[in-house]
């Protein structure tokens, strides 16, 4: 048993190790508190009165109900100190009387481990998030300089060509020869102003999103096919086909294309790509690879990594602004192009540079689809364009070339839409056959006109050809709606 001595020595201690936390706390500065399951104020401390401008002990006794009541912040802390009961350290930033505070709140616990209370900590990171901000706004006007400077030097190259072929043709008609020539290439540079318009429209996002449900599994499969790369690059895909986004199909392939052309660059013609999908449930939170931070969500997180010497710092921060590039021919703006493209779908992106390069993006994932319609059309280009507009607005689509292959697949269908003339099996008897074997379900007509004279057919609803995608919703959104699965 300790004597009188020593305990006192270890009491006086206590007491100088109290102090020297309270002065660390108040010279960082930042602020503690202790509450009780309760959620009463038992403790406070650090430099509460430097940071919030009240004396330490003012809510001493009082619950954080009672204490936000009188000074709210614009978050909700007593969730997070609920969390925190049930065992969990959680994490945030809030604002509290015109301070930003980064918050870290966590269990308690007693002599036996049980929690008793929650103790928390807010550090003051006001000034930082300032000069966080002040950089950004650096880097911004520095990207500016740079997209203003590569306009100015490839629009200037573009009116050169244009502005000297015009002068070219025009001597070419006083002398009497053909201008063809001349305006052929002023054509070429027109063409390719309009791509550079595209591409800067990209980046800025101004490009419509589009909501079309997309396999990315088979969109990888046909870039691969069309793309020329050397045997030397090895080629590593795993992308479930499964796995499903929504967005704009031409847009992603753009992503993707782009992606795999800078990773067939970086391994400089001997290397090896791998190209990844994987579904992710995303919470929200900052990781240090965001290059554009995604909200919390479901993502089908899509990756193509390489096997080559990767990116310092510098080349990292700079690498999706426009017409930056470490590349001898390079315009700079296929990787700012991607940006604005995914910034527009709402998604992110996460960059990984050494070793290799690893380029994520989280796609938003496409919701599953709750109903399923049938189209039965002869027609190729009339069937495929109906089922497209069918998958963007929210369905499952079936199709069939003919009424006999689509009877077959009539189970697995919520709706029908169905061509009045084909042959063999026209419309007419396609309808008659549905409703003999499935008579509730809804069956939609669409015709140009009534070439076999079969007169009004019993469907639920009609379109006349050509029509709107805008009828085909009205016409679904009545005979099925959307639900949730």
């Amino acid at each position: 048993m300790a004597s009188k001595d020593e305990i006192e020595k270890l009491e006086e201690e206590l007491r100088r190790t109290e102090e020297i936390l309270e002065l660390v706390t108040r010279q960082m500065p930042s602020v503690y508190w202790i509450v009780d399951r309760d959620l009463r104020l038992q403790r406070t401390g650090g430099a509460v009165e430097q940071m919030f401008g009240y004396p330490r002990d003012r809510f001493v006794g009082k619950t954080l109900h009672e204490a936000h009541a009188v000074e709210p912040s614009n978050t909700d802390p007593i969730t997070s100190h609920e969390r925190a009961l049930a065992g969990e350290l959680v994490h945030y930033e809030t604002e509290y009387c015109g301070k930003l505070g980064a918050v870290s709140v966590g269990p308690y616990r007693g002599r036996d481990r049980e929690i008793i209370g929650v103790i928390g900590t807010c550090a003051d990171v006001t000034t930082a998030r300032q000069l966080e901000r002040r950089m950004v706004d650096a880097q911004r006007a520095e990207s500016l300089g740079v997209l203003a400077g590569g306009l100015a030097h490839d629009f200037n190259n573009l009116l050169v060509a244009i502005l000297g072929n015009a002068e070219l043709g025009m001597r070419e008609l006083d002398e009497g020869k053909s201008p063809r020539a001349a305006i052929e290439k002023i054509r070429l540079a027109g063409e390719r102003a309009a791509e550079l318009t595209e591409q800067l429209l990209a980046y800025a996002g101004r490009r419509s999103a589009g909501k079309s449900r997309i396999e990315p599994a088979q969109l990888v499969e046909e870039l691969l096919h069309i793309l020329s790369l050397p045997k030397e690059i090895a080629m590593e895909v795993d992308v479930s086909p499964k796995l499903a986004v929504r967005g704009d199909p031409a847009q992603l392939r753009q992503v993707m294309l782009n992606l795999i052309n800078n990773a067939r660059d970086a391994v400089d013609g001997h290397g090896v790509i791998r190209i990844r999908a994987s579904e992710l449930q995303h919470t929200g939170e900052v990781d240090g690879d965001d290059v554009l931070e995604a909200s919390a969500g479901s993502y089908v997180c899509l990756e193509v990594e390489d096997s080559g010497p990767g990116m310092d710092a510098e080349t990292r921060r700079h690498v999706f602004e426009p017409f930056y590039t470490t590349k001898a021919g390079g315009h700079g703006l296929g990787l700012p192009a991607v940006l604005g493209i995914v910034r527009a779908h709402g998604g992110g992106i996460r960059v990984n540079a050494s070793p290799g390069a690893r380029f994520r993006v989280l796609w938003p994932a496409a919701d599953p689809p709750g109903r399923t319609v049938l189209v039965i059309d002869d027609e190729d280009l009339v069937r495929d364009v109906v089922a497209r507009m069918v998958e963007d607005l929210g369905y499952a689509a079936l199709t069939a070339a003919d009424g006999e292959s689509g009877l077959l697949l009539i189970d697995r269908a919520d709706a029908v839409l169905v061509d009045l003339t084909m042959p063999r099996m026209s419309g007419s008897d396609v309808v008659s056959a549905v409703r003999a074997r499935r008579p509730g379900i809804p069956i939609v007509l669409y015709s140009g006109y009534d070439r076999d004279g079969h007169g009004r057919v019993e469907a639920d609803a009609y379109l006349p050809k050509p029509f709107r995608i805008e009828a085909l919703e009205r016409t679904l959104a009545k005979l099925l709606p959307l639900r949730s699965v």
